[in-house]
């Protein structure tokens, strides 16, 4: 049997100071908006324009990251989320395995 990856999880760690939790936003933004300028775009339309707004759902298929299994691609991905959420923006995965089309 295949052993799992071995991941640090946050709740492993010390509690950051403001200005470290402040510099791993801005540096989860910075990434987003490099690698990915069209969703980080459609969370600029996304956005909620008033308090009585929840926000929108953006709605991905499963292969719009990771369809190669990549590490770094799954990194980008729960990025993606994380910057969505930051803006109130749900983000809901859709379909099936690429070998099901």
């Amino acid at each position: 049997m295949v052993e799992p990856k071995l991941l640090r999880m946050g709740v492993e760690c010390k509690a950051p100071s403001m200005q470290e939790e402040e510099t791993r936003v801005a540096v989860l933004q910075a990434t987003v908006e490099h690698y990915l300028p069209e969703f980080a775009k459609a969370m600029e339309d996304l956005q909620p324009k008033s308090d009585d707004n929840n926000g929108d759902i953006l709605i991905l298929h499963q292969d719009a990251f990771a369809s190669g299994y990549d590490e770094d691609e799954y990194k980008l991905l729960g990025m993606a989320v994380k910057y969505a959420g930051l803006r109130g923006i749900t983000v809901q995965f859709i379909g099936k395995n690429h070998e099901t089309f």
